[in-house]
């Protein structure tokens, strides 16, 4: 699954750059995120441009950076 058939394009507008933001606080580079979470580089660099990113992947970056996220879902 894809975030982005999951989040709206304003609530993706907020993933992606916590999630950068996440890795500079760590002053991590892509290269060593990548060895630390195992993720494939191509997939991160996605991610920091605000492309698509499969639902396992942001799970593995959000447990590795110390982080939870809680989905509801509502009718609507």
């Amino acid at each position: 699954m894809c975030l982005h058939n999951l989040f709206s394009k304003e609530v993706l507008a907020e993933i992606y750059p916590q999630l950068i933001q996440f890795r500079l606080e760590r002053q991590l580079s892509l290269e060593e995120l990548q060895a630390a979470t195992h993720l494939n580089l191509k997939i991160l660099k996605r991610v920091e441009k605000g492309k698509c990113l499969p639902f396992s992947c942001y799970r593995r970056l959000l447990k590795f950076y110390g982080k939870k996220m809680h989905i509801v879902f509502v009718d609507i």
